[in-house]
Order: structure tokens, then sequence, then C-alpha cells
């Protein structure tokens, strides 16, 4: 059993106990690497200065990243030219296929996160480069959106939608309503966990719908990378979640589960990058095949929610 020490910590770096459940105790689960950091690769998996702990909480087994780069210094991990979500061009074979297949993916989450709303108010909390949000925009929706990264804010701006740059902890104003708050793998970056859920719940109206995206940690291609899974995104994912987890934090927000779908195309991107990422030179094509036929197993097994790639997680207040 582990606790962390003040006196241990590098600079700029921060040990704070489980974000659900407060406890101060926890078990090592996982060492991985900054897939961003040039260094970083199948050779040298775990380059010095550059290797994170994801730990268990020795009470509720949430897995969170610990220690952490402190809030201020977040946003050195996050560049619009080489994270990929932010990305509008480049990226090879993955950068590619990921912007191909965007359409339809916007067109599938409009679908499942809109059952049975025809319209209303949406904030999309961590709205990138504004994709989504100009989607619901177009289809009669009144959209606000927030984001951490200025640069992928000024981008989604541009493109008509209102977006506030900052922590949502911060942004939220107690007397807004929404019908619908969307979290498109924005909720395992957010540094005030707590904060931030109590937020959000508190400008969604009565009967209004929370939708969040996850990384599945527990997912099928997750226990087959191991420490290579590219989902650990190591510092920028702080949380990983189970369905559990969220009911922990949101449940005594007067929130509800209602239901769990698995994104289809999630999949065939994690295990891509999980192959290309820690991949130089020729090989990265025959990892990128390997990455494709895991991919495919991965995407059966997601017929079972419980084994996603990622998993949508549908809580409504009541």
């Amino acid at each position: 059993m582990d606790h962390a020490s003040a006196a241990e910590l590098p600079p700029g770096f921060e040990s704070l106990p489980c974000p659900i459940c407060g406890e101060t105790s926890f078990r090592r689960h996982a060492a991985v690497s900054d897939r961003l950091d040039p260094s970083a690769h199948r050779g040298n998996p775990r380059p010095q200065g550059a290797c994170f702990a994801i730990v268990t909480c020795a009470s509720c087994g949430f897995l969170y990243l610990n220690p952490r780069p402190a809030p201020e210094k977040l946003p050195d991990y996050y560049c619009t030219t080489s994270y990929d979500p932010h990305r509008r061009r480049g990226g090879g074979l993955v950068g590619a296929l990921f912007r191909w297949v965007r359409p339809m993916m916007i067109r599938w989450k409009i679908k499942r996160v809109s059952r049975g709303i025809t319209t209303g108010a949406l904030l999309d909390v961590g709205c990138g480069t504004g994709e989504f949000l100009c989607a619901m925009k177009a289809s009669g929706w009144m959209v606000q959106g927030i984001e951490l990264d200025r640069e992928a804010a000024r981008i989604a701006s541009e493109s008509g939608c209102q977006v506030r740059v900052g922590d949502p902890a911060d942004q939220l104003e107690i007397d807004e309503r929404f019908e619908l708050i969307t979290l498109w793998h924005s909720l395992e970056h957010l540094p005030r966990l707590q904060k931030t859920a109590a937020r959000m719940a508190a400008v969604l109206k009565p009967g209004g719908r929370i939708a969040i995206a996850l990384p599945n940690p527990f997912s099928l291609e997750a226990r087959i990378y191991g420490p290579f899974w590219v989902a650990w995104d190591a510092p920028r994912h702080l949380y990983h979640f189970r369905r559990d987890d969220l009911a922990a934090l949101l449940e005594p927000l007067g929130l509800r589960w209602r239901r769990t779908y698995s994104l289809p195309l999630d999949p065939f991107y994690h295990c891509l990058l999980s192959e290309m990422s820690w991949s130089r030179g020729w090989i990265r094509m025959l990892r990128a095949a390997r990455g494709l036929m895991i991919g495919s197993l991965s995407f059966l097994a997601g017929m079972k929610p419980a084994w996603g790639s990622s998993c949508l997680y549908i809580f409504e207040k009541v």
C-alpha cells in the first residue's frame, strides 16, 4: 500500500487523495509514458523523467493519475499541432482516418444524446475545435462550449459557436440552465473533478441529461496493450472511470444512470494509435495492420458495453 509524499514529488507535480472517495492510500496499477514525447517508443517505453503512475484507490478501486502535473502545468502537455483530437490536418494514416470518419461519428453522437429531446440549450464541455457543437447548432440547438485549450477554442469560435476558454469549474454561472450537457472524452482531463461535477449538475434543468463519453480501462484492448494502450494518455488523462465510479460521483448530485452505449469506431482509433504511437520506421505499417485486427476484435467485444473500447454514459437529473 502506498501513500504519496510531498518530499518525493518532482517539481510542478502534486499528489492527491482519491478524487471520488477521498481515500489517501492506493496501489500502483501501471507505469506509462507520454505517447507524445518523441523519446517514448517500444524500445524505450519509459524515458527518463517521463514515466507516470496510474494508481488504484485502496478503498473504492478508482483509477487515477498520481502524482500528476499541477493545474497550471497541464497546458504544457497539450499542443494543437500534435494532439490528435485538436488536429485539423496531418497526422498520417490515423489522422486521415480520424477526419474521414468524424462526420459519421458526429451523426451517431447526435442521435444518441438527443434521443427523446427535440431541441434546447446545449453545453459541450471540452468542445475542442467545435465540430460537434456546430453540428448541433445546425440541428436547431442553442449551443455553448467550454474549452481549456485556447487555440482549439479559437478554431471553434471561428466556426460561429460561442466558446468560453477556461476550466468549467470557473466558467459555469449558477443562473444558467441547459437541457443537455455533453462531455466527449473531456471529463478525464478536468483537474477539479468534484467541483466541475457539482457545477454541471447545478446548471442542468430537472429532467435534463448529461452524456459522458470515456475510454474504458477494462476493455479488451486495454488488457491486450497494457501500458501501451493509447487511452491511458498520461498525463492528459487524469482519471479512468467505470460506470460505478461515475455513479458515485454523480448520484449524490441528483443524477441517475439511464443507459450505456459503446462508441463503435473508437476500437479502431485506439488500436491503431496504440500500435503506431510507440513505433518508428517501416514497422509502423505492420503494426497498423495488427491494430486493425485487434480493433475488429475490440469492436465485437463492444457489443457488450462493459467491454467496449469507449463508453457513452447517459445520466438524467431527477
